[in-house]
């Protein structure tokens, strides 16, 4: 994720890192709920408040970003039986 942020933002990433981590896994649980998708959504919300998504973009970003990874946790869960929060 470091590579993607321009310099004057990579100060931001002890913040926005543990956001997207956590929206993929979880140390103490192995679950899947609605806190990962929280997660995600901090990690997009941190991502336009830094600039790194324009305003403009933010119908495509729920669109396309936020229903692609709705599917992939889906898939996730089907295949390797995670049980939902």
């Amino acid at each position: 994720m470091l590579q993607y942020l321009m310099a004057d933002l990579q100060f931001a990433m002890i913040d926005i890192v543990p956001y997207f981590i956590d929206s993929f896994r979880n140390s103490s649980r192995i679950d899947y709920g609605t806190g990962h998708e929280t997660n995600f959504a901090a990690w997009l919300y941190w991502l336009a408040r830094l600039g790194v998504i324009k305003e403009e973009d933010y119908h495509a970003v729920v669109a396309r970003v936020f229903v692609k990874y709705l599917e992939l946790m889906r898939k996730l869960q089907l295949v390797y039986c995670l049980e939902p929060c």
